[in-house]
């Protein structure tokens, strides 16, 4: 089945559709973002405008302008992104796992019980509320639903803890370097892409706390040793869960081994740097293992990098932020303001070392940083 004009929507699908735009597909994308790479990067783009903070707001949005497109244009297949992927829409071929699938594999309180009955090392959670003898403290606190970290955080008392509410999930402080797997699969079978180093609360990206800020694909050396473990656990937790298409596994590696920290299944952040380190094109092997059709695992080039920068403050775009550096994606438009913590745009590097690629997003980052404060004195590299 060919599946050449595709609708890709969500809160942010920019490194979506750009690898569908990539692979040649006629790509239609809406998101809440509109950035200029996207909208210049697909056949049509499509805003979102909503508020995704507000309960039920994005999923209506989206709802709203799939059946709009639907019936006015010709698409082969829906790709549902970040934010709507439990969605369910009839009357078009929807490449992404079943949400039923979706829902029980994102709840952190149900992934965390299914691991450990599974027999996989993780990371003892329960849900708030519920006593436990002997705990020790810090302890970590998510919501069981939810991405990128940025309601992560710590408790260090018994008085904390009695006066959080609502669903979230009490996690054990495991220290570690965070890593992920990105795996593509079939239902049945499983193949991992790449294996990857995750920056998280990075500093000199805005970052802070648990938050998620981008990754360096592949890990570095020094972890050579457990990255067969590693592939090992992240396909075969992939093949019993049978799901399909892109899909990741994030782990925290600790001294004793890889511990596994959740599922993601869906298309995940660390597209582009597993792009550019191993020039596979991750959305085409997506919309291949549909097919039954898995890829062969190749060999990185070199490290990828993706970045992803945060405003410092409250700030109007004043410019084109590629008149700062060409390495630079998910390009807001200029006149567009950010609140303080809000992400900005992504930059990316490729290098033949680790610290070549950090190093390179350093410098851009700083260089994006210079062109919001000082527009005019912005430089390319």
């Amino acid at each position: 089945m060919r599946d050449d004009r595709i609708l890709i929507v969500g809160q942010n699908v920019r490194h979506i559709a750009c690898s569908a735009a990539r692979a040649g597909l006629v790509v239609f994308a809406a998101d809440c973002y509109g950035d200029l790479d996207l909208e210049e990067s697909v056949s049509k783009s499509f805003l979102l405008e909503c508020d995704p903070s507000i309960p039920g707001a994005l999923a209506r949005s989206a709802e709203s302008l799939i059946i709009r497109a639907l019936d006015h244009c010709s698409i082969d297949a829906l790709v549902l992104g970040p934010g709507v992927e439990e969605m369910r829409i009839e009357g078009v071929r929807i490449l992404n796992n079943p949400p039923k699938k979706i829902l029980e594999v994102s709840d952190k309180l149900w992934l965390a019980r299914w691991l450990e009955k599974e027999g996989f090392a993780s990371v003892p959670t329960w849900p708030i509320g519920e006593g436990r003898d002997g705990i020790e403290f810090p302890l970590m606190i998510k919501p069981r639903k939810g991405a990128g970290g940025t309601e992560n955080r710590l408790v260090t008392s018994n008085g904390e803890l009695a006066r959080l509410e609502g669903e979230m999930i009490v996690q054990e402080m495991v220290a570690g370097t965070p890593a992920s797997v990105s795996v593509i699969a079939d239902g049945e079978e499983a193949v991992a892409i790449s294996v990857n180093e995750q920056l998280i609360g990075t500093r000199w990206l805005g970052g802070r706390g648990f938050r998620y800020c981008g990754n360096i694909s592949p890990l570095e050396s020094r972890y050579d040793s457990i990255v067969s473990e590693m592939i090992e656990i992240a396909e075969e937790i992939t093949m019993r869960l049978h799901l399909i298409g892109s899909n990741g596994v994030d782990f925290i590696l600790t001294e004793s081994g890889p511990v596994v920290l959740e599922v993601n299944p869906r298309f995940q952040g660390s597209l582009d740097a597993v792009e550019i380190s191993t020039r596979m094109n991750v959305f085409r092997a997506h919309q291949l293992s549909f097919e039954g059709r898995l890829p062969e695992r190749l060999k990185p080039r070199g490290f990828g990098g993706r970045a992803i920068l945060f405003a410092e403050d409250d700030l109007k775009i004043g410019v084109d932020l590629r008149c700062a550096t060409k390495w630079v994606a998910d390009i807001p438009r200029p006149g567009s303001f950010a609140k303080r913590g809000d992400p900005i745009a992504s930059v990316l590097s490729f290098g033949e070392y680790r610290e070549e690629a950090v190093d390179l997003l350093r410098r851009r980052s700083s260089l994006i940083y210079g062109a919001l404060r000082q527009p005019a004195d912005a430089t390319r590299t």
